[in-house]
């Protein structure tokens, strides 16, 4: 497994999971001299939308780079008009769900320099979420399935829990990333707390499966001293890279 060139402070990526501006740039204030990279999802973008983008850019001398958080789902030239809106903006990655491949390809078409993550199935899924769906098959097959529609259509990542990013390495390879949410601090031992996400992993297990980068949000933003937190997240992912 090749490991890609990516700055360590950008291995997380931590979920602005706020809903005011106010607070999502405390946390980047707090966290910006740690951590390079955020996730700005549907409540925040609804209460602030691209403005924000630009503020976090802003915040500080390093470059923080964006991951909007969206997850697209429209027929093609809808889909396609609404990464060409982000892409417009700069954010460097934006998912779509990893469903139909005409969907896919009409996001990527008008990505320009954003990568199109596919989102393949949400880490909050289960069994029984399968079960709901219709799907007969598991979890692992569907994840697969879906990546394989994204990866055809050109998307440039797959967003899927780590528990699935060896076998997606297996199955297709290095040349795409893998960011994986649902991940909690090896501190945490056996009492990591899940909260509504199924299938978690710490950090370091994460990366040596072939994760890219980590979403973190609660793990994080809850904690009493988030920016050690933060710190000992990335010495985890340092140590699976070494």
């Amino acid at each position: 497994m090749g490991i890609k060139d990516i700055a360590l402070r950008e291995r997380i990526i931590f979920a602005l999971d706020v809903d005011n501006g106010a607070d999502a740039l405390t946390f980047v204030d707090l966290l910006g001299d740690t951590i390079g990279y955020y996730k700005i999802g549907l409540q925040l973008f609804l209460a602030e939308g691209f403005d924000l983008v630009e503020r976090i850019r802003e915040r500080g001398g390093k470059g923080h780079k964006i991951m909007l958080d969206l997850k697209f789902l429209d027929i093609p030239q809808t889909t396609g008009l609404a990464m060409r809106e982000a892409a417009k903006r700069g954010v460097e990655m934006a998912t779509i769900h990893a469903h139909v491949g005409s969907v896919c390809h009409a996001a990527v078409a008008q990505a320009g320099q954003t990568k199109v993550l596919g989102v393949t199935v949400m880490t909050s899924y289960g069994e029984t979420e399968l079960a709901e769906l219709g799907y007969p098959g598991t979890i692992e097959d569907l994840v697969v399935a879906r990546a394989g529609i994204a990866l055809a259509a050109g998307c440039g990542g797959i967003v899927a829990s780590a528990r699935e990013a060896a076998l997606l390495r297996h199955t297709y390879g290095d040349d795409f990333v893998i960011v994986t949410p649902g991940i909690r601090p090896a501190s945490l031992g056996s009492h990591m707390g899940n909260d509504d996400q199924h299938r978690v992993m710490t950090p370091g297990r994460a990366i040596a499966a072939g994760a890219d980068h980590l979403v973190v949000g609660r793990p994080i933003s809850r904690a009493e001293k988030p920016v050690e937190v933060a710190q000992a997240m990335l010495r985890e992912v340092e140590e699976a890279l070494g």
